[in-house]
């Protein structure tokens, strides 16, 4: 399957497990340089399959706390423990790896590994494949997307 596949395929899962399970819609492509920098959260889900890859995903901080909010229903309105934060993130990108999967046409099951919190941002370098924005301004945050697939010769 060509890469651009992949990636549509990609930003439809996103925006499937966003609106589902997080209550935050996609508002297109966030566009390069119009976001201040900010802390992000990051994680990364591996699979095992034809093909095997990762998934990685920083989300900006802002994001990452309506995030939380919204899929944890705190009962207080106070900001969530960083350790909350980190946990949100990764069930996330448990959640979008699986539902891009659920969408591809593959002879084998794939096989998710368990997501991890990275310590610093995603993937410095290469740029992400995608780059959504979560709201119509700058202080709705963003969500950066790697996918790297291991591609096998027939």
């Amino acid at each position: 399957m060509p890469d651009n596949e992949w990636d549509e395929m990609l930003a439809a899962a996103a925006a499937e497990v966003l609106e589902t399970m997080f209550f935050t819609g996609v508002y297109g492509p966030a566009q390069a340089g119009a976001y201040p920098a900010e802390p992000y959260v990051s994680a990364r889900v591996g699979f095992e399959g034809t093909p095997s890859g990762t998934l990685t995903l920083s989300v900006s901080e802002t994001a990452a706390g309506t995030l939380a909010a919204n899929f944890l229903a705190p009962e207080d309105d106070g900001p969530l423990p960083a350790a909350q934060l980190g946990g949100v993130v990764c069930e996330l990108a448990n959640m979008i790896c699986g539902t891009l999967l659920s969408h591809v046409k593959a002879e084998e099951q794939f096989r998710l590994c368990s997501p991890e919190l990275l310590l610093e941002r995603a993937a410095c370098a290469p740029p992400p494949n995608q780059s959504l924005s979560l709201g119509d301004g700058p202080e709705d945050g963003t969500i950066d997307f790697w996918l790297d697939l291991e591609h096998h010769a027939n």
